[in-house]
């Protein structure tokens, strides 16, 4: 079954928008919001695939991973102690990016003892050898219960800002952003006390200047969630 889902994931096909403004989550959609939307599903089920690899020491799903990363308009980025980058991923840029290469080194100490997935994990090590091409920045971040997650972002003035985070859809997120003298920039959380439950959460403003920027994103739920954040 596991090779049949791996077949499967192979062949399909892999094809952010951004006085200090308040901003919620429930914005009209847009058509650059409908294609963040694809490339945030399609690092999600990346994420889940290396996570479920992993976990049963799969090598094909980790192929698949590999090479949908490798292919993809984006890179995954654990989001501790990562710095929150307003823009797209450049060369040479100081980030833990996850590497396919990294991933099929992983894979083939799984592989030991059968030749054919050695060979597939050599096979697809020298086309990822390439390397990562500028891409959209997709950070990643398994969220305790009643934890906190806070990252540092460096914005343009007068050049609009934008931060989205997709849960799982069980965990009462809330996203809040304040600037370098602890001004809220903006939040997107209920406006009564009752945590809820929320998949998609949105913030945009507009620096007056360059500055730094505090991004917290809280689960106030009883359940842990995986969490993805991308800018603009």
């Amino acid at each position: 079954m596991k090779s049949l889902f791996a077949l499967i994931l192979a062949t399909a096909l892999l094809a952010v928008p951004s006085g200090t403004v308040v901003a919620r989550g429930n914005e009209t959609p847009s058509a650059d919001a409908s294609a963040t939307d694809a490339m945030i599903e399609r690092a999600e089920l990346v994420r889940d695939l290396i996570a479920r690899a992993r976990a049963d020491r799969d090598v094909p799903m980790m192929l698949v991973a590999a090479r949908m990363l490798r292919e993809g308009d984006f890179v995954l980025v654990p989001a501790e102690n990562a710095p929150l980058v307003l823009g797209r991923a450049r060369k040479g840029e100081e980030l833990p990016v996850t590497e396919p290469a990294a991933l099929l080194v992983e894979a083939k100490g799984w592989a030991k003892g059968d030749p054919d997935q050695l060979a597939a994990v050599d096979e697809a090590l020298a086309e990822a050898s390439r390397g990562i091409i500028p891409a959209a920045i997709v950070y990643t971040h398994d969220l305790p219960a009643e934890r906190t997650l806070t990252m540092r972002a460096r914005a343009e003035g007068g050049r609009i800002a934008l931060v989205r985070v997709r849960g799982d859809g069980d965990a009462a997120l809330e996203l809040s952003v304040t600037d370098s003298n602890g001004r809220v920039a903006c939040t997107d959380r209920p406006t009564d006390a009752v945590a809820i439950a929320r998949r998609d959460l949105l913030c945009r403003w507009t620096p007056n200047r360059t500055e730094e920027y505090r991004i917290v994103l809280k689960n106030r739920g009883r359940v842990w969630t995986r969490a993805i954040l991308v800018s603009n």
